[in-house]
């Protein structure tokens, strides 16, 4: 059951149980604020969902406690029709309140019963996992994936401080990680790895060599267009990187990322929109200090998600088409892709309530300033 607050009957719209990408091409190059040529979803699926707005005991009760803990404002429903209508009303009254402008990120809030998850994650290698925990979910949809290039931006930053890249690429994963996903240039990189170096993205042209002889023979004019030296530059340089090795403790860990005394300090060397970014970076540090290490949206089941939030680029061409298509490709042929990027179990005791809202509210903060971020680098 998917709660709305429009006339029962009305069209809504609702994950397919199927899709395949539709790219017949690699997209062409565009503007920075544009975005590329993404799969789209074919007619066969379904666009109708029929409204239930007579709940039952327990999502009554459970939206009685949401209403009670004064978070959600009874004034914000124009006529009560059931727990689901209030709920809805209610919810999403509360989420236009918290919720900044987007230039950047994308993604929407969908309200569902358990019915509703359990009928999204049903194609999911390990859906039996799922153990419901509430009588109502907040699904987090992403409906597609904008990409844009940070490649241009990139170079004037690098010639202020050349770990201001670097650092704006921590910051982005670290925010990402505890709100949404945001696929990084290192993403693609590892992409690429997988597919062509046996899935290390830091291996030497040597060691690629002997991998990539598999595929292409001893022709190394076309293995030289596949090497890490040629291949590095175009999808991720070494300050978008965010993982360094350390030898010490012999494993991976994220490159440290300046800090905000560093950040002003570069806001009295720069203006305009440099300026400006420094500044947005030295807001969510401080942002990101204050909520600590938690996910803030704590989703109780995460399904294969096929888009992120956001997609960062060096620049468009003919890899990013391809990589794009076979990740498209292969979550369509697994039947394993979802448009959610998880759901959220709705808390049912007042102070789980008011901690949950509280979370949400400072997640939705660190995602504007986010945007303002990504925003800046892709402008």
């Amino acid at each position: 059951m998917l709660f709305d607050p429009r006339a029962s009957g009305s069209e809504v719209a609702v994950s397919g149980k199927c899709w395949q990408s539709q790219r017949s091409s690699v997209a062409g190059r565009g503007p920075a604020h544009d975005f590329l040529t993404l799969p789209a979803f074919g007619t066969d699926v379904s666009t109708n969902a029929v409204m239930r707005w007579k709940a039952d005991q327990d999502v009554a009760s459970l939206v009685a406690a949401h209403f009670e803990s004064g978070l959600l404002k009874a004034g914000d429903v124009p006529n009560f029709k059931g727990a689901g209508h209030a709920l809805a009303h209610g919810f999403f009254a509360w989420a236009t309140r918290n919720k900044p402008p987007f230039r950047r990120l994308n993604f929407n809030f969908v309200l569902c019963d358990v019915d509703a998850v359990l009928e999204e994650i049903q194609y999911q290698y390990d859906s039996r996992d799922f153990s419901p925990e509430s009588a109502l979910y907040l699904g987090i949809e992403i409906p597609q994936e904008n990409v844009f290039e940070i490649g241009p931006r990139a170079a004037k930053l690098r010639r202020l401080h050349p770990r201001l890249v670097s650092t704006a690429m921590v910051l982005i994963n670290r925010a990402a990680g505890r709100t949404l996903w945001v696929r990084t240039p290192d993403e693609f990189l590892g992409m690429f790895a997988s597919w062509y170096w046996d899935g290390d993205p830091h291996t030497s042209d040597e060691d690629a060599k002997e991998v990539l002889e598999d595929r292409f023979g001893e022709d190394e004019e076309e293995m030289e267009h596949y090497l890490p030296s040629v291949v590095r530059p175009e999808l991720c340089p070494d300050d978008m990187d965010v993982c360094t090795w350390n030898s010490g403790s012999r494993r991976f860990g994220q490159k440290p990322a300046l800090g905000v005394a560093a950040l002003r300090r570069l806001q009295r060397f720069s203006s305009g929109w440099v300026r400006q970014l420094c500044r947005d970076l030295e807001v969510l540090t401080l942002m990101l200090r204050a909520a600590g290490n938690r996910s803030l949206f704590n989703c109780a089941y995460q399904p294969e998600c096929a888009y992120a939030a956001s997609t960062l680029i060096v620049e468009d061409g003919p890899r990013i088409g391809e990589l794009l298509d076979s990740h498209y490709e292969h979550l369509a042929s697994s039947g394993d892709g979802s448009l959610y990027y998880g759901f959220i179990p709705f808390a049912s005791t007042p102070d789980a309530i008011r901690t949950q809202y509280a979370d949400w509210s400072m997640g939705l903060s660190i995602l504007g300033q986010l945007d303002r971020v990504l925003a800046g680098l892709s402008a």
